[in-house]
């Protein structure tokens, strides 16, 4: 669908500013909606010809029916979702059940507003039961779609709901429009069974946000929300067709009802988070990427980066580990500019293959006894790239000793470590085995979370962002965890323990000593 009726069509609008009436229609430029003006009576419109694009047209439609709020074009992935939705509500005798899942901030309620007045305008529906988490929320959103009823643009092209209202109720409206009786019930899931009004029931069903954070932290309410949801207000649907969309986000919680639905085979899913695979906003010009950088940075700094995986990108996995308590972690208080008592850097090796796990070397320094993780380098390197790149770590940190995890095959990377320091000349730079021994990986994780709520290993602020993401999506009952920075975290004290010879004989102890040897003077030095 093109945008071609930006210039044709005229209606009327209200102009915040002045309070007139114009008969112009809104104006795009590139994703952002202006509405130009034009005084009453010099435009006119073909009526048909607008139901037809409100009708086509999600943005269209939205512009008509919240003229002074519509300002940006839906993205791609919002129309891809409108149009599922499309597919579904003209069925027969269809009890279909949708799950909606879009980030919080991101205008998904506002979105299944405007479904419900298309709901209204272009279906055969007559019954609308709106369900959210409370009575207030749920009249709030039936008080907004009616709202888009009362547009002036709304009821000049498709006529005045009211002059056919029978009941007009915060909880309920009942009114005569485009040749059928419709209701539209606000409630909750708890209070609307047997819900029946002049021998109709429901034929339309949303539960919009109808458990809250809270909520979701409770096995027994959140047990006690589905089940109402499925026993009290699903039951009370029409025998000739009914079509349920629930809408949310996820929380970081097991009982999440959309993670819950998410799993549940009957249900058809339409999930996406507030960043996309590309690294761009699902919503540019409402949420832009760098806004949402700073919303995750924030929630990083709280220690509940869980709250943003979850609610802004919908990840389900955001609370797999309960193990550490991210709040309950050591502040971090050693200046950048104190000298260390040693330093080392550890790679935990992988191929370079398309779906092998990212390779990871850390460089870490010594602070009284305690390991602190200072840099961390990840991503898909060859082997060669691996030992450059800790290579150039150990000579800008002026570190000497690299520990390499040498279970199984991984042992090869010692030998070629050696190999290119050889190739390039470079000495002084020495690579150690690390073996992780009889325990597991995930016992040996667990063991190192109990370290660093205790303050035994540390990580530099300027690292917490790839830590945290890490130990957040972290779940014990996996072996195929994102786990490579948390497996150079539980080799950190091995390192010390079974290395510290080389770790102390770094460079910086060495200049300590060496500036309080005195130099001779070039007379001094003279062998005659």
């Amino acid at each position: 669908m093109t945008t071609d009726w930006i210039d044709k069509l005229g209606f009327a609008d209200r102009v915040p500013e002045t309070g007139r009436t114009a008969t112009s229609a809104p104006q795009f430029t590139g994703n952002q909606a202006q509405i130009s003006y034009t005084p009453p009576g010099e435009a006119n419109y073909n009526a048909a010809e607008v139901e037809e694009l409100a009708k086509n047209s999600l943005d269209f439609l939205a512009a008509l029916a919240m003229p002074l709020v519509f300002r940006y074009l839906f993205p791609d992935l919002f129309k891809s979702a409108w149009n599922w939705l499309l597919s579904y509500v003209h069925r027969d005798r269809d009890f279909s059940q949708l799950a909606l899942g879009l980030p919080r901030g991101f205008a998904k309620t506002t979105f299944i507003k405007i479904f419900l007045l298309y709901v209204i305008l272009f279906t055969k529906r007559t019954f609308i039961l709106v369900c959210a988490n409370n009575q207030d929320k749920a009249n709030a959103i039936v008080a907004d779609v009616m709202d888009f009823l009362d547009e002036p643009n709304i009821r000049k092209v498709f006529g005045d709901w009211r002059i056919g209202a029978e009941t007009d109720q915060q909880k309920q409206k009942k009114f005569g429009f485009r040749g059928r009786n419709i209701n539209i019930v606000a409630g909750t899931v708890d209070t609307v069974r047997g819900l029946n009004l002049k021998h109709q029931r429901p034929d339309v069903m949303l539960f919009d946000d109808i458990q809250n954070r809270k909520e979701a932290e409770s096995e027994v309410i959140s047990r006690q929300i589905e089940t109402d949801m499925y026993g009290t207000a699903m039951k009370a649907k029409s025998p000739h067709g009914c079509l349920f969309i629930f809408v949310g986000n996820m929380y970081p919680t097991k009982w999440s009802l959309l993670r819950r639905l998410k799993h549940n085979p009957t249900w058809l899913k339409f999930i996406v988070g507030g960043i996309l695979a590309t690294g761009e906003s699902l919503w540019e010009e409402l949420q832009p990427y760098d806004q949402l950088l700073k919303e995750y940075e924030n929630d990083l700094a709280a220690g509940r980066p869980e709250v943003f995986f979850a609610e802004v990108l919908n990840d389900e996995t955001a609370s797999s580990n309960h193990l550490i308590d991210i709040s309950k972690l050591p502040a971090y208080t050693i200046p950048d500019d104190e000298l260390h008592q040693g330093n080392f850097i550890i790679i935990d090796p992988a191929t370079d293959k398309a779906n092998a796990d990212a390779v990871t070397v850390a460089y870490f320094e010594i602070h009284n006894t305690v390991p602190v993780a200072k840099e961390i380098v990840e991503g898909r390197l060859s082997p060669g790239d691996t030992i450059s790149t800790a290579l150039r770590m150990a000579m800008r940190r002026n570190c000497r000793v690299v520990g390499i995890e040498s279970n199984a095959y991984q042992y090869t990377l010692n030998y070629w470590f050696a190999f290119i320091c050889q190739q390039l000349g470079v000495v002084g730079i020495e690579a150690v085995e690390l073996y992780s021994g009889t325990y597991s990986k995930n016992s040996r994780i667990m063991t190192m979370f109990k370290q660093l709520i205790a303050g035994e290993i540390l990580v530099h602020p300027s690292q917490n962002a790839a830590v945290f993401l890490q130990i957040t999506q972290f779940n014990p009952l996996k072996r195929d965890n994102v786990d490579g920075i948390l497996d150079c975290l539980t080799y950190a004290p091995k390192m010390i323990e079974l290395y510290g010879a080389f770790i102390t004989a770094g460079l910086t102890l060495e200049m300590q000593e060496y500036s309080a040897i005195p130099v001779l003077s070039e007379l001094e030095n003279c062998p005659f």
